[in-house]
């Protein structure tokens, strides 16, 4: 007689909350400029009055990010490693995505540094954010590595077909989407506190449309990708089960994150009640973690047994 040992392997995930914290960070840095684009690529001059709150909470979030990655990585050297040229790897989305932060940064300096150097007072931001808006080449560039940065977590994901929650060819557009919506929390909170009295009627209309637009793609995203999941085999079932059994995403990314800033949107007050605008910003900025946060974990717990 013959006997049959069967044992089952769960894959221990070694990653912890500093990855979804890093890829929160480039998300706020891309998301910020592609905002702040509007105006200096797209000419909407309504955007004016972001575009220097912009330039530092890209650069900020952006020196922030790799630290996240270096600690996750826990040896300072693996990162050097990733970014050397002679160990470059064309088929590793990390390789394209070290070169691709350090492509980022420097046009970001060079995008900020005119912001950095320049005068704080009303009079002088808006010439300065006119000239910004005048360097067309320079903001094409930087808008358009911002926008592969904003994807980037998506592509490295999307690769690994061993997880069916995160392989589909969407999830760069999902990220990119959401890392709008991320820009817009972070642009809005900072603008209540530095440039309140600025904020325009026309403003305050026109991001109330993006950021209504941006949350029903989001929603329709999550909705067409939980019936694709749900329909499709065994280990596409577990994972759309896992990540609706997720606090972070039911509470998170759905409920506190889309739902609650469209309610507030939808019916509340937002030329007049500045709060309610900064209660969205907060949110939407929770939502964008939430939404990385469940995706990791959620994609890393969906295993068949």
């Amino acid at each position: 007689m013959t006997v049959n040992d069967m044992y089952t392997f769960m894959n221990e995930s070694n990653w912890n909350a500093l990855v979804p914290f890093y890829f929160f960070l480039i998300s706020i840095s891309a998301g910020s400029l592609m905002i702040a684009s509007l105006s200096t690529v797209f000419g909407m001059k309504q955007y004016d009055v972001i575009v220097r709150p912009a330039a530092f909470a890209s650069l900020g979030s952006l020196i922030l990010a790799p630290l996240f990655l270096i600690l996750d990585l826990q040896q300072p050297m693996r990162f050097l490693y990733v970014i050397n040229p002679l160990n470059f790897n064309i088929q590793s989305p990390m390789s394209w995505g070290g070169w691709l932060l350090i492509l980022y940064g420097i046009t970001l300096v060079l995008f900020a540094k005119r912001f950095i150097t320049g005068s704080a007072s009303a009079q002088a931001v808006a010439e300065t954010a006119a000239t910004a808006s005048g360097n067309k080449s320079l903001n094409c560039i930087l808008f358009v590595l911002a926008l592969l940065l904003s994807a980037y977590p998506g592509f490295e994901l999307g690769m690994i077909k061993a997880k069916a929650l995160w392989n589909t060819q969407l999830l760069p557009v999902y990220f990119i989407t959401t890392s709008l919506l991320a820009g817009l929390g972070m642009l809005l909170l900072v603008t209540q506190f530095t440039g309140k009295k600025e904020l325009t009627e026309k403003f305050i209309s026109s991001v109330k449309t993006v950021t209504i637009s941006l949350i029903a793609i989001s929603l329709v995203w999550i909705l067409s990708r939980s019936m694709i999941l749900t329909t499709s085999g065994l280990e596409s079932q577990l994972a759309a089960q896992t990540l609706w059994k997720s606090g972070w995403f039911v509470g998170g990314e759905l409920g506190l994150g889309l739902i609650a800033p469209l309610a507030l949107l939808l019916f509340g007050n937002v030329s007049k009640n500045r709060t309610v605008l900064t209660v969205v910003s907060v949110l939407l900025l929770i939502g964008a973690f939430s939404m990385r946060y469940s995706l990791v974990f959620a994609g890393l717990a969906a295993v068949m047994p």
